[in-house]
């Protein structure tokens, strides 16, 4: 890949290394990286000033996206586009609590001063949901006339009405807690993840993981696995999760109830939906789905007491949950 990052740097001469599976090549104490893109130019522009913003503000070990020759961000190779991205990976392990770390990202990320067009989410969380359960209705509605069906198609086909009813749920709650006034500073909008799977504890943050948003976004989806599991301690290690974010960030009551909103939708089960019709249909995509839809019940008695374990259950606080 070589002859892509010539695109960018002249003679450029490193050693060859791979991180997070992306090919990487190290100059002095620089890295760059060279990565397939499925964004157009107008979101990489976006998410490179989220980028470098953080990098100049501290997150040094956060890559950004590098103009070429002709002054892009994307360079197109034998018909696939490609960035390519310099950073400088953390050394050693970041031994902070991942929910001071998380939050202390957060509060800047709150600092930077625009709210981009094309990847905020912020305010939007109804209007984005409703269109993702629009598409899939579609798409359901195009597997049930289709014959002959795989199990993976038919076990899609079977519980979609389930993830339409969780779906309805999280919306009717967002647009009540939307009405809600008990919010503060931390509700301001701030430089998120997509999907936050603790990049805060790894060598190098990618730029096209940024979004902006609400911060009850990466909080809800920290906590997430954790419903998923069976450790009968996962609430313990949550409190002391929320209780090392509020002292960098204490959370309104707006923000708890953005947490429990985005906890109802069951964006674990629309990832991997979209994961599994991406790929060839296997039967170990129709176990892994299986498997999934079978830790529901354990996800709905965790959401049942999340309030209550998380220490909100008091009569003067009065945040409505959903009865299951």
């Amino acid at each position: 890949m070589e002859h892509v990052l010539s695109q960018y740097v002249d003679s450029f001469n490193g050693q060859k290394t791979t991180i997070n599976g992306y090919d990487g090549y190290k100059k002095g104490s620089e890295y760059y990286f060279i990565i397939p893109s499925e964004n157009n130019e107008e979101v990489l522009l976006e998410q490179k000033a989220l980028a470098d913003f953080m990098y100049v503000h501290g997150v040094d070990f956060v890559s950004t996206p590098i103009f070429n020759k002709n002054g892009s961000l994307l360079t197109i190779d034998q018909n696939k586009e490609y960035i390519v991205c310099c950073g400088k990976p953390m050394q050693g392990h970041q031994s902070e609590h991942p929910g001071s770390v998380l939050a202390k990202f957060h509060h800047l990320g709150s600092q930077y001063p625009y709210e981009p067009v094309l990847i905020s989410s912020y305010g939007q969380w109804s209007t984005l949901w409703s269109e993702k359960l629009n598409a899939f209705e579609q798409f359901y509605a195009k597997q049930w006339s289709e014959r002959p069906v795989s199990k993976f198609q038919r076990l899609f086909i079977d519980t979609f009405p389930y993830l339409i009813g969780l779906t309805e749920n999280a919306l009717q709650y967002t647009d009540e807690t939307e009405k809600d006034w008990r919010y503060h500073e931390v509700d301001r909008g701030t430089i998120c993840f997509q999907r936050y799977t603790n990049q805060m504890k790894q060598s190098i943050i990618w730029p096209y993981e940024l979004v902006y948003d609400h911060p009850a976004r990466d909080i809800a989806e920290y906590i997430r696995p954790y419903f998923l599991q069976s450790e009968e301690d996962c609430f313990q290690l949550l409190r002391v999760f929320i209780q090392e974010y509020e002292q960098v960030n204490p959370l309104s009551i707006f923000s708890w109830r953005m947490i429990y909103a985005r906890l109802l939708l069951p964006v674990h089960l629309f990832d991997y939906l979209e994961e599994g019709f991406s790929h060839k249909d296997t039967e170990a995509v129709y176990k892994s789905y299986h498997s999934l839809l079978m830790k529901s019940k354990r996800y709905e008695e965790n959401l049942k007491i999340f309030f209550k374990e998380m220490g909100l259950a008091k009569e003067d606080i009065t945040i409505p949950s959903i009865d299951w």
